[in-house]
């Protein structure tokens, strides 16, 4: 019975009982020994869909969105937003559907609270005050409240967190001349009990999720302060940490009096756009934060698993809601949860409303080196930045643009743009036309064995990275190829074969983490399988994350597409190199963005003996917007990938090329494509046309969405296991 509940989140998938069994058994039941409850009555997403009965919604009411929704385009009609007044209309539409979808809905402000000292005392200069508010029904509802007063008359602005003392966030603003205000509505692995509990009991009419609690909770401490003389009730700042900087950004959205926030490290529900986590970006996805963590969402929010593009909101909008307030997103470029990728596009969004209010200097991105924790200098930042929108100080905000790439500055570089070449020239040509002009380059002098040390570096983030991965039964040797670049190659111990099989594996695009992130029980099952497994991160992803930030300044008519395929053969070249490696047998393997990868690099590599793509492409004459795809626009405008593809992204049906001819190109070497039959990113039936009379390709259909478990991943590897003739 526990996975009957999990039918009803991807009940619109289902087109026969056996595509039914095989998503039941690959999601996994939410988490239930999780402190904290969903609602009044429900602890798990099961048991809320139980009581409930509530089945998923008419998906035809949603229009399908592939980009994240324009703040300043009405969401029902789509049309401009011109006037403030026409600006409020739209905040709370968002509002409203934030709620609908994502939070639960909330009570509105209680008419009386009740407001209690409990006890002040001295800490040194520094006053100590403990809050008690009751309110709301028979004063059910409690929320204490601890602020840190710095010595002087005020008034004082307030540092506003639910960080407790021992995680001593307000202890960096108290020093600086905030009020620090704690208050306890917060995750009790803090060691404090979370208040926001009580509201379940005085609301229960409300299904407010926990973030949204505590976002509230926010809210009931911003009656407090404003009620005291020695705070300046215009500078109230609010921030918070990872989960914490979720219900930050919450607050300050459906809170006008809170005047700046800064996130920190929220990454998937808060900073980072819902539509880039999904298993392509290998960050947190809706499946996992909703499974790992029921009681932070409405349960509904659960039903947006593999359709993304379908919600109607992204947090850029709950961004926008802050305007012209006071806004710093903040995140580590490469910690495992992150994306600078969704950081970015998110910020120009919100930025553009910024913009319109004629407040563009009240926003900041924050992109800084590190992992997922922060240091004593990194609270300074976020000080620094509420001294500025208070006019305290004089450090502007921040601009960290790691990625940066646009599609209109890749066409302002252009001083005159190649004529296209016509349909009826080889697709080799038009394949090489679309990868742009490649810079003549010298190969690398591999070695003809697999070397102890290498004098190439992928540099000090693969250390954070933790390479090389840690795999059972496995040896590891660092391996030069190409321009200056290092690779991974991951054999089995042992053996008695004088030459292995090889697969290159390609990421997906994890800005992130480059290989690392997801890539380390994939490598696993190849090297188990009895294959050495190279890996590197792409130009613009990991280790390599910079690189793509000034590419098309240096390479103005190359393309990073074209990059990666030529850092592709070179890896293939410096395997076929090592006398432990079967030059015959080297095979391409990669999801998402490298399955494409895999794909076009076999295309123009004769010494790639097979390709195993896990979900690598649409077709793009036959992708539609209403489809939910990005069609063109995912290779010239989001990723940079092939910016020559952009004069096409209006008329997909006339582009030079289609995956369609590459893989005729690949030809007659053996492909496996697998394409779950509700990748939104590839509709099963474009796919299928595309890749219809290709004898040479074996086209793998599992019931899910874009996404890649091990059952899945294991498909390829038996398929490549007989290509190589493994036992």
């Amino acid at each position: 019975m526990r996975y009957l509940a999990l039918l009803l989140p991807l009940a619109a998938f289902a087109q026969a009982p056996s595509d039914l069994e095989l998503i039941l058994n690959n999601l996994p039941p939410s988490r239930t020994e999780i402190t904290g409850r969903i609602n009044l009555m429900d602890k798990s997403w099961e048991e809320w869909q139980r009581r409930t009965g509530e089945m998923p919604p008419d998906w035809k009411q949603f229009r399908p969105q592939p980009f994240p929704p324009d703040p300043l385009a009405a969401l029902d009609t789509g049309a401009a937003i011109a006037t403030r007044d026409q600006w409020e209309s739209q905040r709370r539409r968002i509002r409203e559907l934030y709620q609908q979808w994502v939070f639960g809905r909330m009570p509105p402000a209680p008419a009386d609270v009740n407001m209690q000292v409990v006890r002040e005392t001295k800490d040194g200069a520094v006053t100590v005050r403990d809050v008690l508010l009751t309110f709301g029904p028979n004063g059910r509802a409690r929320l204490r409240l601890q602020l840190l007063i710095p010595p002087g008359a005020g008034p004082f602005p307030v540092f506003l967190t639910n960080h407790p003392r021992t995680r001593p966030w307000v202890a960096t603003a108290v020093r600086r001349g905030y009020i620090g205000c704690i208050y306890f509505a917060a995750d009790p692995v803090y060691g404090n009990t979370d208040d926001s509990e009580t509201f379940l009991e005085a609301y229960p009419d409300y299904d407010f999720s926990v973030l949204a609690r505590w976002a509230w909770a926010a809210s009931r401490a911003v009656d407090y302060l404003v009620t005291l003389p020695i705070v300046h009730k215009n500078q109230i700042a609010i921030t918070g940490h990872s989960r914490n900087g979720k219900q930050a950004l919450l607050a300050a959205a459906f809170d006008d009096r809170i005047g700046a926030v800064s996130l920190s490290s929220g990454n998937t529900g808060e900073g980072n756009l819902w539509r880039y986590t999904t298993d392509a970006f290998n960050n947190e996805s809706i499946e996992q934060i909703t499974t790992n963590f029921p009681h932070w969402f409405h349960p509904r929010f659960r039903y947006f698993t593999g359709r993304e593009h379908l919600l109607p909101v992204d947090q850029n909008l709950l961004m926008a809601l802050v305007a012209p307030r006071g806004l710093l997103l903040a995140s580590a470029y490469a910690e495992g949860q992150g994306a600078p990728f969704g950081f970015e596009h998110a910020y120009r969004s919100a930025k553009s409303v910024y913009k319109w209010m004629k407040a563009p200097g009240r926003i900041g991105l924050s992109l800084r080196e590190g992992e997922h924790s922060t240091t004593a200098e990194d609270i300074e930042r976020y000080v620094d930045f509420f001294d500025w929108v208070f006019e305290r100080g004089k450090t502007a905000p921040p601009e960290d643009i790691i990625l940066g790439y646009r599609y209109e500055d890749w066409r302002a570089r252009q001083t005159a743009a190649p004529a296209a070449p016509p349909r009826r020239d080889p697709a080799a040509a038009r394949l090489d036309w679309v990868l742009g002009e490649e810079p003549a380059g010298i190969s690398f002098p591999n070695a003809m064995e697999a070397p102890k040390t290498v004098r190439t570096s992928a540099g000090p983030l693969e250390l954070l990275y933790n390479r090389p991965l840690n795999l059972q039964g496995v040896r590891h040797a660092p391996l030069s190829f190409g321009d200056d670049l290092k690779a991974d190659l991951y054999m089995p111990e042992g053996g008695a074969m004088a030459t292995r099989p090889a697969v290159v594996w390609l990421h997906g695009y994890s800005h992130a983490t480059g290989y690392s992130r997801y890539g380390r029980p994939m490598i696993q099952q190849f090297v188990n399988a009895g294959f050495a497994v190279l890996a590197f991160d792409q130009l613009g992803y990991g280790t390599r994350i910079h690189s793509m930030r000034r590419f098309y300044e240096r390479h103005p008519r190359w393309s990073v597409m074209g990059r990666m395929v030529a850092d592709t053969r070179a890896a293939v070249a410096a395997l076929a190199a090592l006398k432990e490696i079967d030059a015959k047998r080297i095979y391409l393997a990669g999801s998402s963005l490298g399955g494409t990868v895999a794909l076009v690099t076999a295309a123009k590599e004769p010494r790639v003996a097979a390709v195993a793509m896990l979900g690598g492409f649409t077709p793009l004459r036959l992708a539609r917007p209403e489809q939910g795809t990005e069609g063109v626009r995912m290779y010239s405008h989001l990723h940079g990938l092939l910016p020559r593809l952009g004069e096409w992204a209006d008329r997909p049906a006339e582009v030079p090329i289609d995956f369609d001819e590459i893989l005729g190109l690949a030809a007659p070497r053996p492909v496996l494509l697998i394409a779950p039959t509700h990748d939104r990113y590839a509709p099963i039936e474009n796919v299928r046309r595309a890749v219809a009379g290709h004898a040479h390709l074996t086209l793998e259909s599992p019931a899910d969405f874009h996404r890649f478990p091990p059952a899945t991943v294991q498909k390829a590897v038996d398929w490549l296991r007989a290509r190589a003739g493994l036992q």
